[in-house]
């Protein structure tokens, strides 16, 4: 039951973070240090594409990742472990489909920075 409750609640966390649901609060320096000005020009309306690309790119294979832990964890059946496999599968599953939830808004966002970098 322990491990079902720790892995609930990695679950929500990470999905959380991967859809921007949490504030970052760890970092209370750098976060009032660091002005985050909006991309006004081509040069940086094209910068900013290529940093939700990346993001995309990186998000889609920790998405590809979890899949694949799910496959591993639901084949892995039998004995005394089949529920925790199951959980753990499931987890791994819900992980993958939230990850790729936030790489499609990544490539989302990429678009938007494209299209707002062409003239008028």
């Amino acid at each position: 039951m322990k491990v079902i409750r720790q892995s609930l609640a990695a679950l929500v966390t990470v999905a959380a973070l991967a859809t921007g649901m949490l504030v970052v609060t760890s970092l209370p320096s750098v976060a009032a240090d660091t002005e985050m000005p909006i991309a006004t020009t081509v040069a940086e309306h094209l910068a900013e594409a290529a940093k939700y690309d990346q993001e995309a790119t990186e998000l889609d294979a920790k998405a590809a990742r979890h899949s694949q832990l799910a496959g591993q964890y639901a084949a892995h059946g039998g004995g005394k472990q089949v529920a925790a496999h199951r959980s753990i599968a499931k987890h791994c599953a819900t992980l993958a489909k939230a990850y790729r939830a936030a790489a499609a808004e990544a490539r989302e966002m990429a678009k938007m920075h494209r299209d707002m970098a062409k003239p008028a």
